[in-house]
C-alpha cells in the first residue's frame, strides 16, 4: 500500500495494526475513533455555517432581483410620465 509505505514498520494486517496498543495503553482504533467523533461536531458546524451562508447569499440575490425589478418599473413609469403616457 502506498499510504503505509513510509511507516517505520510495514503494515501487513490492518486489523492487527489497529488493535496494537500505544504508549498510553490505548488501541490505535480507539485513538482514531475518538478523533473521528471529535471531528463530527466540527464538520456539522462547518456544514451549518455553509448552509447559513448559502441562504444569506440567496436572500441577497432575491432582494437584488426585486430591487432591480422595482427600479425598472419606476424608470418605466418615469418615462411614460415624461411623454404624457405615450411611449
Amino acid at each position: 500500500m502506498k499510504e503505509t509505505k513510509n511507516f517505520s514498520q510495514p503494515v501487513n494486517d490492518i486489523e492487527a495494526w489497529l488493535a496494537h496498543k500505544n504508549k498510553a495503553e490505548k488501541n490505535r482504533w480507539e485513538v482514531y475513533y475518538e478523533k473521528y467523533l471529535a471531528s463530527k461536531p466540527v464538520q456539522a458546524k462547518k456544514t451549518e455555517t455553509k448552509n447559513l451562508l448559502l441562504e444569506f447569499h440567496q436572500e441577497l440575490e432575491e432582494r437584488q432581483r426585486k430591487g432591480q425589478k422595482a427600479w425598472e418599473e419606476l424608470q418605466s413609469q418615469n418615462r411614460s410620465g415624461a411623454t404624457g403616457g405615450v411611449t
